[in-house]
């Protein structure tokens, strides 16, 4: 509910956009993160919530206390690019999205394309030297409103305000670009079907709104949505292969059959209470999932694809991929081809940490405690290892595999490594390599 003065509204004028969600920003939140998203969810509308903050609270950093009603309510979903950590709720109805960045507020609001939705209860992360003896928020206002569309709303919730200074009730000038206008003071009753308010119980929420008129204009938002989720990187023809696969959950989460066989294991020798909420068995509903991709492939001009540069061969029995490039900046295309990775320990590592789904079917060729899977394992040269491609063709976990370029990088040698190898079950072999004289045709 809204009011200004004695006149009480029955909704929160958002910002209305279309063919995109809104991006809302929420500074330095700590746990205070689920009053910025039970707002979002209350608006009922496709959303993005950014939090950066140098300590984040995490979802899954405290299971117990951010379920409801003993449900799992965020499921973590792929990381954003660069830095960041990622969930949703895949019960809601419509596309919702948390990301969590560990990272100054201020530098990391310079990286947003613009905010439609400011939510700040601590404008101090904002404020400099020699300040005038006023409202923080006002103190704070120029900075805060910085990347704020014209158009877009600044939701000051009170919950740290101690503070005798009044807000203006006309429309503040709050640089040579930004006016502000004032809308009044808003509640959200947070209720049991809402998000459980963990520290405090189900606490409403007091907030000042004002809307911010703009001189500045923005970049458009597409590069930076395709930055936080993978499918916004796919072409219009790999989403087609997709659009009956929903994402799996988290790997390294417990699952649904661990979380029974921990619960039945607590019943019988634990005591107290077992802690762990039931988890969501995908980040996804198989139906919601298809209308995503239906959409994306609706609206490909805003998918950013990541383009490669690939020959094809067929050697023997087996489908040879040569693509020229780093094979770090394609691994959500080697997970959409179910491709088990077979590479040394230390490229491996850097790939599970951009893309960690792909570790199920990760092989490591060099393990610390393990007996490595090729003895005495030489990558290239001339004591390079013998028939290394047909080695590490039966690592495979599945009928597709994905490494780098190895020995001496010749299509004679990559032949002669593949002659004789069956079909079944690997039917592909993915290669990457940096050096365009690598696999060359003679």
């Amino acid at each position: 509910m809204l009011w200004k003065g004695n006149d009480m509204f029955t909704s929160i004028p958002f910002p209305i956009v279309k063919d995109r969600p809104l991006i809302a920003y929420h500074p330095g939140p700590h746990w205070n993160y689920l009053a910025s998203w039970n707002i979002m969810v209350d608006n009922g509308q496709p959303f993005v919530l950014i939090c950066d903050d140098f300590g984040p609270d995490y979802p899954d950093g405290g299971w117990g206390q951010h379920s409801k009603d003993g449900m799992e309510y965020f499921a973590r979903v792929d990381n954003p690019i660069g830095i960041g950590q990622a969930y949703r709720n895949p019960d809601l109805p419509f596309q919702n999205l948390l990301i969590h960045r560990q990272i100054d507020a201020k530098i990391g609001m310079e990286e947003l394309p613009f905010i439609d939705i400011m939510y700040i209860d601590f404008p101090e992360l904002f404020l400099g030297y020699n300040e005038e003896p006023k409202h923080p928020l006002l103190r704070a206002a120029s900075s805060l409103s910085s990347k704020v569309r014209d158009g877009g709303l600044i939701i000051s919730d009170r919950k740290n305000f101690h503070d005798r200074w009044p807000l203006p009730e006309e429309e503040y000038q709050v640089d040579d670009n930004v006016i502000w206008k004032p809308l009044g003071n808003a509640e959200w009753f947070i209720i049991p079907e809402g998000v459980d308010l963990y520290s405090s119980g189900n606490q409403d929420i007091v907030a000042d709104l004002f809307r911010v008129s703009q001189k500045k204009e923005f970049p458009n938002c597409f590069d930076f949505l395709a930055s936080l989720m993978k499918h916004r990187r796919m072409s219009v023809e790999e989403l087609q292969e997709i659009i009956e696969k929903p994402p799996k959950r988290w790997p390294f989460h417990m699952s649904v059959n661990q979380y029974y066989a921990s619960w039945n294991r607590h019943q019988e020798f634990g005591s107290g209470r077992f802690e762990h909420p039931v988890p969501q068995g995908t980040p996804w509903k198989d139906e919601m999932f298809a209308q995503w991709i239906e959409w994306l492939i609706g609206h490909s001009e805003q998918l950013r694809p990541i383009e490669r540069k690939e020959r094809h061969l067929r050697i023997g029995e087996i489908d040879v991929t040569l693509v020229h490039g780093d094979i770090t900046e394609h691994l959500d295309w080697l997970e959409s081809k179910n491709a088990s990775l077979v590479l040394r320990r230390k490229l491996l590592t850097k790939c599970l940490e951009i893309n960690p789904f792909l570790w199920k079917n990760s092989v490591n060729l060099q393990p610390k405690w393990e007996n490595p899977p090729i003895p005495k394992l030489k990558w290239s040269g001339v004591n390079g290892t013998q028939n290394l491609t047909n080695k590490i063709m039966k690592l495979s976990n599945t009928n597709a595999i994905a490494t780098i370029v190895h020995g001496n990088g010749k299509v004679d040698q990559l032949s002669k490594d593949l002659s004789g190898l069956k079909k079944d079950p690997v039917k592909r072999l993915i290669l990457f390599h940096k050096d365009s004289n690598d696999y060359e045709h003679h």
